[in-house]
């Protein structure tokens, strides 16, 4: 600790280190300021239509819902290894088909796609 007091005071005391401690201090209020600004600026030109909370909640739960497997997709990786090359990935194609039919389905019930469109 009295390393750290002696180099202090030994910065302080001489003039040039001042100087450009002061230098170095004014630079950073001048950037700081201008970051401000323009945060302030991109607040400003935000675009209206920007989600709210409430469709942002509705879909993570339209991911929670894309997550879970269903009884046809169990099927079908069940299937899957005892299919050829082509056909499995014919199943890989099946499986998103079926996640993004129920997500569309939830999306629908819940209105956020009455909401998007």
């Amino acid at each position: 600790m009295d390393d750290i007091m002696g180099k202090i005071s030994e910065l302080l005391s001489d003039e040039e280190s001042v100087k450009q401690l002061s230098e170095l201090a004014q630079m950073l209020v001048s950037d700081n300021e201008k970051n401000e600004e323009k945060a302030e600026k991109a607040a400003d030109t935000a675009p209206e239509d920007v989600p709210d909370i409430a469709s942002m909640l509705k879909l993570t739960s339209l991911i929670g819902e894309a997550s879970k497997q269903d009884k046809n997709a169990d099927l079908l990786l069940a299937l899957k290894p005892h299919l050829g090359a082509e056909k499995q990935k014919r199943v890989d194609k099946a499986i998103k088909l079926l996640k993004l039919l129920a997500i569309w389905n939830i999306a629908k019930e819940s209105g956020l796609l009455q909401e998007l469109i």
